[in-house]
């Protein structure tokens, strides 16, 4: 394939998602550059990371971005694996624009209004997507007419501060009113009827910078682990019929989004809502990639107008994943028995952190493994309470 003199930074905190892109990226002849909000943790020590810079904020990398590469000889691309980062962008997109090549909607603000939870919604809606019923609430809104169980979740993250929570099921009104009682008074949430999904689908792919939208497939998710990740599942070329990928594509030509993204659903029967979109990489990709597609390796090709042709972007059959590090508290939990776990353990091919030759990230996990079963099992149960402290001592994300 031809080499690209582009540089491709990847914006975002040090997570697994960064850590998928740096290996789905890694393997090829490109100058990759890690920008890390935050300080650097295990994806860093991917062998595939060979230039990384730690910022303390995202208005300090956008100060770096546009010092360092105002003058660059070709234009980066821009790849981010964050919410707050990509709506930081879109808000300043007519700034970046001139240096970079963008991911987003290319009207400036579009993406920071589709990337709220409520409007994403209304889109689906009008386009035909089924959807729970829903509706926007603040603190002090009316919950009249409310049915329980109900599900409330953060419209969208507000940079600078931890989100309340990602999402919580409240069984009747008297839960509803102690959880908005706690909330910011700024803080916009969705509310919607709780649907008692069977299984989780996520289909990933990337609307590419020809217009053409490449959809790797399918993950089909039957277990979580405390910090609201999947733990286990399946991926699968076939993209379940109760899902209409034409709407996807439809969905992404209203916006004009061009990048990474995923889109959300919660299976019942043979049915799917839809919960969310991901506009942006999403942390799932390189399950994709180890089942055989590469399509943010297609989008950087696409995005300065070279041949995509020869990179796999469908994945190639059905293969079992389980996050090797931490679905194991589904043991602790009793929700299966440990004979279930290490038989599914024996039965996946693919893995949250362990690449057999990439092997640091994975170590570095497992040495705080303890330390963060602990942490992800207070939050789920505390984390309203903890961030309503956080906020009376003016302690900020």
């Amino acid at each position: 394939m031809k080499s690209i003199n582009n540089p491709v930074i990847l914006w975002s905190i040090d997570d697994f998602n960064t850590l998928g892109l740096l290996r789905e990226l890694g393997k090829s002849d490109l100058n990759v550059i890690f920008l890390i909000k935050g300080k650097a943790g295990y994806a860093s020590k991917s062998k595939y990371c060979t230039n990384f810079v730690e910022t303390d904020s995202t208005q300090a990398g956008f100060d770096y971005l546009l010092k360092e590469y105002k003058k660059a000889e070709c234009k980066p691309i821009l790849i981010v694996a964050d919410d707050a980062i990509i709506t930081f962008v879109d808000i300043h997109r007519s700034e970046l624009e001139p240096y970079f090549i963008l991911p987003g909607t290319k009207k400036q603000g579009n993406l920071e209004k589709y990337i709220d939870k409520n409007t994403m919604t209304e889109l689906a809606e009008q386009i035909g997507i089924l959807c729970p019923q829903s509706r926007e609430v603040r603190w002090n809104s009316s919950i009249e007419g409310v049915k329980y169980p109900c599900l409330i979740k953060p419209s969208h993250q507000t940079e600078g501060h931890y989100n309340e929570f990602k999402f919580k099921i409240c069984k009747n009104e008297k839960e509803l009113k102690q959880t908005l009682k706690f909330v910011r008074h700024k803080s916009i949430f969705i509310l919607q009827q709780y649907i008692p999904k069977e299984k989780d689908l996520l289909v990933y792919g990337g609307r590419l910078y020809d217009g053409n939208t490449a959809i790797a497939g399918a993950m089909i998710r039957d277990r979580w682990a405390d910090s609201g990740s999947s733990s286990h599942g399946y991926i699968t070329c076939d993209v379940p019929k109760c899902v209409d990928t034409d709407k996807i594509v439809e969905f992404l030509e209203k916006i004009d989004y061009y990048g990474l993204f995923s889109f959300e659903y919660g299976m019942v029967g043979d049915k799917a809502y839809f919960f969310e979109v991901n506009l942006r990489n999403d942390g799932t990709s390189h399950y994709f990639y180890q089942a055989g597609a590469n399509i943010p390796l297609a989008y950087v090709y696409s995005c300065v107008g070279a041949d995509y042709s020869e990179i796999p972007v469908k994945t190639v059959n059905k293969a079992w994943f389980i996050d090797e590090v931490f679905d194991f508290e589904n043991v602790i939990k009793r929700s299966i028995s440990k004979e279930q776990w290490k038989r599914e353990m024996e039965e996946a091919t693919i893995f949250k952190y362990y690449d057999k030759e990439d092997q640091e990230p994975w170590k570095t996990v497992k040495k705080t493994r303890t330390k963060q079963i602990i942490q992800d099992f207070v939050l789920k149960k505390y984390r309203l309470y903890i961030v309503a402290l956080l906020d009376k001592l003016g302690l900020r994300k």
